[in-house]
């Protein structure tokens, strides 16, 4: 059984692997008792005569704990502490402090300010020693597994990111050879269509027209699909680059454009005021034009058409919104609006390249963010999304 194994199927981590406890005393009898007394925990314990001493073992190497002698000639235990918190390495290594000193005769202020987790003074309790000893033990080796796992867990998303790297590079070839090799032969297959339509159209059966009327719209769906495949390659690659983005304005500029593009229509369009979030303008703007064409489109048929972009507070977090009373959907099949190429209508009734809310969900997702939706049919849609 493997040393996981092991620690999966019961042990404490890593409980077979010693751990290294530093002893600093000057008196070489004490240092002998002390050693003798935490002998039965099966540790590694390494003595040190000085606080000088003390300081080169941590140069060495770290600890799980360290008993400090309070009262040594030169540096006493206090000093030595106060170095070996001036160490990154050892700045937060457990300190218990060691001495043969009354109570009111040590300054248990002083120590505890320097780091020290206990005092233990003498004569010393081998059973109290060793069950304080033995927590810091403990307390270590699990840190210690944290670190190994740490290290696991990074050198996994090192090998994932690099298989996604090559995927996202596959990826982007396969998007060169549909904009080039693919979509350039249908593009001349549409032109030669619509050149035999327009030159020999008035000559030809209604039957051979309509099967070329077939083609040429069949066509035009085929490099819309291409079209829409380049856009969702696109917004896999590339950094993010965030800033402050004014939503309402942006907003405001896409419904004058749309607006002006189909001046037949008459909407009712609310934008809340102050929306902002930090994002990728270009792709939020790409993200906000889809939501509101999407509501725009889908309200096409009803008598009084109403779009509302806004932001709602719920459980204390803001979501964003654009809602409108079109022909909505069922929520059983709300799982397939964010998917490349699902069409919950008919292409006659609305048409369009089953995309937009595919690439919704790219770019929400690439901010590290959520979208989603709710509606009913026939009582419109609403489409969430946080950044």
């Amino acid at each position: 059984m493997s040393q996981q194994q092991r620690t999966m199927a019961g042990g404490s981590a890593t409980t077979d692997i010693k751990v290294d406890i530093l002893l600093v005393d000057d008196d070489p009898a004490k240092r002998f008792a002390l050693k003798a007394t935490l002998a039965p925990l099966g540790q590694n314990v390494i003595e040190a005569a000085s606080g000088p001493d003390a300081l080169r073992q941590l140069l060495k190497q770290d600890f799980a704990v360290i008993l400090l002698d309070v009262r040594m000639p030169g540096m006493d235990g206090f000093e030595t502490a106060g170095l070996i918190r001036q160490r990154p390495r050892s700045e937060v290594t457990p300190i218990i402090f060691v001495t043969a000193f009354d109570r009111a005769e040590v300054d248990m202020g002083r120590g505890y300010d320097l780091g020290a987790v206990d005092f233990v003074f003498a004569p010393v309790v081998p059973a109290i020693m060793r069950a304080k000893v033995t927590v810091f033990v403990e307390l270590y080796r699990a840190q210690q597994e944290l670190r190994r796992y740490r290290t696991q867990l990074e050198r996994l998303v090192q090998e994932r990111t690099t298989a996604l790297t090559a995927i996202n590079r596959e990826l982007e070839a396969f998007s060169y050879s549909v904009s080039h090799d693919l979509r350039a032969p249908l593009l001349s297959f549409n032109t030669l269509n619509q050149s035999l339509l327009a030159d020999y159209g008035d000559s030809l059966e209604p039957r051979a027209k309509d099967h070329l009327e077939r083609m040429r719209l069949a066509s035009e769906r085929m490099a819309s699909v291409f079209d829409g495949l380049q856009m969702l390659f696109r917004l896999t690659s590339g950094e993010i680059h965030r800033e402050q983005c004014d939503l309402s304005a942006m907003a405001s500029e896409i419904v004058d454009e749309m607006c002006a593009a189909d001046p037949g229509r008459k909407v009712e369009v609310t934008i809340a005021e102050g929306m902002t979030a930090s994002a990728d303008p270009r792709l939020v703007r790409i993200m906000l034009t889809n939501l509101i064409s999407n509501a725009w489109k889908f309200t096409g048929k009803g008598p009084a058409p109403r779009v509302e972009i806004g932001t709602e507070i719920v459980d204390g977090s803001t979501r964003m919104f654009v809602r409108d009373n079109g022909v909505g959907f069922d929520m059983i099949y709300a799982h397939k609006l964010f998917g490349a190429f699902q069409r919950l209508h008919s292409q006659s009734e609305f048409p369009g390249g089953g995309i937009g809310l595919a690439t919704v969900r790219r770019i929400v997702n690439r901010h590290g963010g959520r979208a989603w939706a709710e509606g009913a049919v026939g009582e419109g849609a609403t489409f969430y999304f946080v950044f």
